[in-house]
């Protein structure tokens, strides 16, 4: 099976990401999926963000069953022209038959090439863990969340969200934070899920993000002060080298266990194969 991952970051972070001994967005959305799939993957991997021509030589955008849209440390409402050479290449997406995956800035792209809007979150940044995200009955009924709990908490880092749908959209689930946690909708031929949250991340990705940004969330008191931002970086950690069960930032099974934490990618790939 054919998959296309869509880098929604510019080269600067993908190569501070490398600095820092991290994944990128991308290795981390390929990483995952070939250990998800229940067959060998052929995944391409494109670059809109770094420059205009990022279609290889000899592929065509219908040569994939499947796009997965990754993060990134963009602001859609910025309009730049990394962004809206995502936007563009998002709106060709949907005229083709394929099913198509984003989280977080993934979402973010799709909402605004389908018709909807982002906006700066009101409440502010919600990062490290998406807590008490609830099922609607949309929800409840989408492939996406199958064998799922109704209610749970996730990994997440986003300072933007979703403020109006596009048409004929459904809101498959919310939290206190963030009214719109996933949505669905289906344009032409494409059929398109995703999330604000991150069900691609995992505890060493999430830490190294922390770390990497650490002085920043202080400043926006996220972190209490470095103290506060140490511990939360050792929990993760901890959880990682497996010296450790999130206690210090309550996190439960949920997100401990990885085959429900992945579960929403796991599905979504699982309708494509099927």
């Amino acid at each position: 099976m054919n998959i296309l991952i869509v880098d929604g970051n510019e080269k600067k972070p993908s190569d501070n990401y490398v600095q820092l001994g991290m994944d990128t967005q991308y290795d981390v959305y390929s990483k995952i999926l070939q250990k998800l799939s229940n067959n060998s993957l052929n995944i391409t991997v494109v670059h809109p963000a770094i420059n205009s021509d990022f279609i290889p030589q000899g592929v065509s955008l219908d040569d994939f069953e499947g796009v997965a849209w990754t993060g990134s440390l963009l602001n859609i409402y910025q309009a730049t022209p990394p962004i809206i050479r995502q936007i563009e290449l998002a709106k060709k997406l949907l005229n083709k038959k394929n099913s198509i995956f984003g989280s977080c800035w993934g979402l973010q792209v799709y909402v605004t090439a389908a018709g909807g809007s982002v906006r700066k979150n009101p409440k502010g940044r919600e990062i490290v863990v998406a807590r008490n995200i609830q099922l609607n009955e949309n929800g409840k009924n989408h492939y996406m969340y199958k064998d799922k709990y109704e209610k749970f908490d996730a990994l997440c880092s986003h300072l933007d969200e979703v403020e109006n749908i596009p048409s004929d959209s459904k809101i498959l689930c919310s939290n206190d934070h963030s009214e719109i946690q996933a949505l669905s909708f289906k344009i032409n031929g494409a059929n398109f899920c995703g999330t604000q949250y991150h069900p691609e991340f995992n505890f060493e990705i999430l830490s190294k993000i922390l770390f990497a940004r650490k002085s920043a969330l202080i400043s926006e008191n996220i972190f209490k002060d470095n103290d506060h931002a140490n511990k939360t970086i050792s929990c993760l950690d901890d959880i990682t080298n497996k010296k450790g069960n999130g206690d210090y930032l309550k996190i439960g099974q949920d997100i401990l266990d990885k085959s429900i934490r992945n579960k929403d990618l796991e599905n979504w790939l699982n309708n494509i194969q099927n």
